[in-house]
């Protein structure tokens, strides 16, 4: 099989369990793209969260955010195709957490917003501090979410976590899946955002914009959120680290993303 694409999810896959994309990794990408297939990062993650590692691996591709929901131009800061929350579900949401008790992170057009810390939040206000300047991702502590709404900012999608999973489910319940899509991105986190995103949808936009056949294509992941991405190419590749409902939707399953699993699978096939 000739492969022209290879579609990068970000945390427990390309990126280790510290946090960083591995050499041997860039290494295999690097010799990927100079064969001249197109590398893409797929993530859950919110654009600014992801140009530290985009500007690292020196990409040029559009990039696809918050699980499918917005494709992204960084180099011109263009949305090339985007399905974000409209007002109202965005209110749904913020009435719901409330209810609910569980903690809220919102992303807006150019960033995430938060009302209180968690220990996620914590962790990832850490994280943001040490990026450089020029990279760093936008975090921004606001007093009302619904001051944003009114100033008709586009919101891409929320975050709801919880530490009981039973409440998680429970909130996760009172959202119609005629309305909305909800995607397990960890295990006491789910990302909510506008019906029919998906990483699968927005990767086959893609490629039917470069004309290429989901066949010839790659795809790297290890979660939930991975499974709509790794079914929908030619070769689906679950992380050894992956939980075992992603490896069983995958063709393929590679060491974990500790072991050089990417260089590993990548350095047989290229």
């Amino acid at each position: 099989m000739t492969y022209q694409a290879i579609a990068f999810d970000l945390d427990g896959t390309l990126l280790d369990s510290t946090g960083n994309i591995q050499e041997s990794s860039k290494k295999a990408i690097q010799h990927a793209r100079r064969q001249g297939l197109k590398v893409i990062l797929v993530t859950g993650r919110h654009h600014t969260a992801v140009k530290p590692y985009y500007y690292e691996l020196a990409l040029d591709t559009p990039m696809i955010c918050c699980n499918g929901t917005y494709l992204y131009q960084p180099q011109n800061d263009q949305v090339l195709a985007g399905n974000p929350l409209s007002k109202a579900q965005a209110e749904k949401v913020i009435d719901l957490a409330q209810r609910q008790g569980v903690h809220l992170l919102m992303y807006s057009r150019d960033a995430m917003n938060y009302m209180q810390l968690n220990p996620h939040m914590e962790n990832f206000k850490r994280w943001v501090q040490s990026c450089p300047p020029e990279v760093r991702p936008e975090l921004r502590q606001i007093t009302d979410f619904r001051r944003l709404l009114e100033q008709e900012e586009i919101i891409w999608k929320f975050v709801i976590s919880a530490p009981d999973p039973a409440l998680m489910k429970a909130t996760e319940a009172q959202l119609s899946p005629d309305e909305f899509s909800c995607e397990w991105s960890w295990i006491d986190r789910i990302d909510i955002a506008n019906r029919g995103n998906s990483k699968g949808a927005r990767l086959l936009e893609l490629l039917q914009r470069w004309n290429i056949d989901p066949q010839h294509t790659i795809a790297f992941g290890d979660n939930h959120n991975d499974i709509s991405m790794l079914t929908a190419v030619g070769l689906g590749v679950a992380m050894g680290n992956a939980e075992e409902a992603v490896k069983q939707q995958a063709k393929q399953v590679t060491l974990s993303n500790n072991e050089e699993g990417i260089a590993h699978l990548l350095n047989q096939l290229l």
